[in-house]
């Protein structure tokens, strides 16, 4: 048997494949080694996972994860599965390596990852390729749910939002500022914090300010990622996350605009895992 995951920051999927069969699905909290140690890991794996998976069964786990982009976080994964998962070998991969696997199995692409953050890279086929590092919710993650909602936050904090707005997010979410402040700087996870917001955006897409909003933030992925990549134009541009998925209206309109060409837009990658790794 075979564990495939795939892991972003918010949620993990773990599905199990037995030959070609995909047999069950647990979900679990994310598990991005950036913003977990050791304890928070098995802490999460000994609640939301073991008690619902035979260990001894496993032989291959295919971890894919945002965050486990070095060798440190690589091994920080690795360490935690073996312990539980004693009869498997574990592979951990890139969260892009899994995306870019998942949306264009072995052909070329440019795929690109929207959902809590942000990724993009070039893939051959079978290797990724990749030039600019999307720098988490703080320097960068264009287009993604955390970069969307610091620029809510911010317009909100600084009573720029439209009044509308401003009142329907008041009705909605009763937030102090002190509750804010004590979201982003002294309670865990802040990126899924502003990213949490994207649901309130996706309902009102048709606002002005939320459609500027949006569209803005796709074309600042455009600029800060895709674009550093040759052949953009001719390639074909593939999207997966919740982010690209919700908003794939706007999210085609800014492509059209820029003369990209989108491909497949998916919410979450597992399903086109489970196909690769069972082929």
């Amino acid at each position: 048997m075979k564990l495939i995951v795939d892991s972003g920051s918010t949620k993990s999927s773990w599905g199990l494949l037995e030959g070609r069969e995909h047999k069950s699905t647990v979900n679990t909290a994310g598990l991005n080694p950036y913003f977990h140690t050791s304890e928070s890991i098995d802490a999460i794996l000994k609640a939301e996972l073991i008690p619902y998976t035979v260990t001894d069964h496993i032989k291959e786990i295919h971890f894919y994860g945002a965050g486990c982009s070095t060798k440190k976080n690589e091994e920080l994964i690795t360490d935690a599965l073996s312990k539980y998962f004693h009869q498997a070998r574990v592979f951990v991969y890139h969260d892009i390596f899994g995306a870019a696997r998942a949306l264009f199995g072995d052909n070329p692409g440019i795929s690109c990852i929207l959902g809590t953050g942000c990724n993009c890279c070039y893939y051959d086929g079978k290797e990724i390729f990749s030039k600019v590092d999307s720098l988490g919710y703080l320097f960068g993650d264009e287009g993604a749910g955390s970069y969307l909602g610091k620029h809510l936050m911010a317009d909100y904090l600084r009573k720029s939002l439209p009044g509308d707005l401003r009142k329907e997010f008041d009705s909605q979410y009763r937030l102090s500022l002190e509750d804010i402040l004590n979201s982003l700087y002294n309670l865990p996870y802040p990126n899924r914090f502003l990213a949490s917001f994207s649901e309130f955006l996706s309902t009102r897409q048709a606002h002005p300010y939320v459609y500027k909003l949006v569209r803005d933030s796709f074309l600042a992925f455009f600029n800060a990622q895709v674009k550093h990549y040759e052949g953009h134009r001719e390639l074909t541009v593939s999207f997966v996350g919740s982010i690209a998925f919700y908003y794939r209206a706007i999210l085609e309109e800014a492509a059209k605009a820029e003369e990209i060409n989108i491909g497949t837009i998916i919410r979450a990658p597992l399903e086109g895992l489970l196909e690769f790794h069972s082929s």
